[in-house]
């Protein structure tokens, strides 16, 4: 596959000569929805250009139909593909393929309505689903955003108490706790928490949102088939799900389900404190084994009641991010990177301008990435983090977060005075990022804000929870 600029050349070139309007974005995307898009566009028109070069124009069918009609279920493009003609649309004209071709050029003509169905019947888009909001709605109050940077990964949870803690949140603990199992069992199932846990929270809090902000508490049923394909997980050939990603949506619910959250209201001293389930899970569909695991059909969860306790606080979150896949460390860096600037963006929602600032030490803090950034350094590798950081915001801009990014003026002139320096690995640290955001990502957030609540109020929370050792 060529590379973007060299796709978007033939788009463009080919849109202008059939008299097609495309506004591709700037800069090229290189990954991502919109890249996938590109590529869609490019393929159909490589397959139109292909049949051009190599087909033999047909300027007159009516000889091949012997003056038959066309009877129901046997159409003209049935019939006419029995001969190997087909009309493409673009040059309006019919046009007769060698008995030798590339399948892909019938897969990609079909797929971009150049070509009738009927050559690749797999690949014609089917009818209308609703184009999916490029936004997930979910939970941005204190607790849902601790449960979003705790199941990141094992980093920052202690080793010896299975918890979980924010030193500027305090009172606010999650626990990693399941009934009759022992601490060294635990500690190997925590071991394989992934970014695809926070990914599966986000959308569980999203979908108990998706009918009524204001009852979060309504029971909402999961399939561990409609998780994978809300996070973008690349499917079998056949269209079905893949077992493993079967496997690995189920890990990620198992690991919601052993999260417990100390309320604020434990005393300092209290060890066991007042805990309450993050999630409780009602019921569960019939299992089958995969890799000797059960993996149930479906999953009844509701909310525990911790959430009545909390403001109620909205974010978007762009899709775009959740389905982004964890198969590297930049793209590791932009989840995590980019989620925070969305409850960033939210936590300073008053703030209407457009152009806003936040220091680069402040974003890797909050996305728990400075550890891995003074790792890099201390193995002499701190080019390589900033690097890393510069191109996860690059891949950010591809995905929708800001329209364009720089260093802050003041910041850029700081950097270049000691570049080569000791001492410009913390001035880089303390720099500020200049983010353009987009207006309607802004938008949003003001009406979301808007629509929240004060928590709801209750004689006693105590007798809602549960305590345990």
């Amino acid at each position: 596959m060529p590379a973007a600029a060299e796709m978007a050349l033939l788009v463009q070139a080919s849109s202008s000569r059939f008299g097609r309007e495309i506004n591709l974005p700037h800069p090229l995307p290189e990954r991502g929805p919109a890249f996938e898009q590109l590529k869609a566009l490019y393929q159909g028109w490589a397959a139109v250009k292909w049949v051009e070069e190599h087909g033999e124009r047909v300027d007159d069918i009516a000889p091949l139909l012997d003056g038959s009609k066309v009877r129901a279920g046997n159409s003209l493009d049935k019939r006419l593909w029995r001969e190997r003609i087909l009309y493409v649309t673009p040059l309006n004209g019919h046009y007769r393929l060698p008995t030798r071709l590339w399948q892909w050029v019938l897969r990609a003509g079909v797929a971009a309505g150049h070509f009738p169905a009927v050559v690749a019947p797999e690949a014609a888009t089917p009818l209308a689903e609703p184009a999916a909001h490029p936004y997930l709605i979910t939970l941005a109050n204190k607790p849902s955003v601790l449960i979003d940077r705790a199941t990141r990964g094992p980093d920052g949870w202690n080793d010896a108490t299975l918890q979980y803690r924010e030193v500027f949140e305090e009172g606010l603990v999650l626990n990693y706790f399941e009934e009759n199992a022992g601490k060294d069992a635990l500690r190997q199932q925590l071991m394989t928490l992934d970014p695809r846990t926070s990914d599966v929270w986000r959308l569980l809090t999203a979908k108990a949102l998706e009918h009524e902000q204001d009852d979060l508490f309504t029971p909402i049923t999961i399939k561990p088939g409609e998780l994978a394909k809300a996070l973008g997980l690349k499917p079998h050939p056949n269209g079905s799900v893949r077992p493993k990603d079967l496997l690995r949506c189920t890990q990620s619910l198992f690991h919601l389900e052993r999260l417990w959250l100390t309320l604020p209201d434990a005393g300092p001293d209290d060890d066991e404190g007042t805990r309450q389930r993050v999630l409780a899970v009602m019921a569960r569909g019939r299992s089958r084994k995969i890799d000797g695991q059960s993996v149930p059909s479906s999953w009844t969860i509701v909310l525990g009641d911790w959430a009545k306790y909390f403001p109620r606080s909205f974010a978007p979150i762009f899709r775009g991010l959740v389905e982004l896949p964890a198969n590297s460390a930049t793209n590791l860096w932009a989840k995590q990177i980019g989620t925070e600037l969305s409850y960033w963006l939210r936590e300073t929602a008053s703030d209407a301008t457009t152009t806003r600032f936040i220091p680069v030490k402040t974003l890797l803090l909050r996305a728990s990435l400075m550890q891995d950034v003074l790792d890099l350094r201390e193995h002499k590798n701190q080019n390589r983090a900033i690097e890393r950081f510069e191109a996860t915001l690059e891949l950010l801009g591809t995905l929708g977060l800001h329209e364009r990014w720089s260093y802050e003026a003041r910041s850029s002139a700081a950097m270049d005075a000691v570049v080569g320096r000791p001492e410009f690995f913390e001035t880089w640290l303390g720099s500020l990022v200049e983010l353009q955001v987009p207006e309607p990502f802004l938008r949003s957030i003001a009406e979301l804000a808007k629509t929240e609540q004060a928590p709801g109020r209750s004689a006693n929370r105590h007798l809602t929870a549960e305590r345990w050792t």
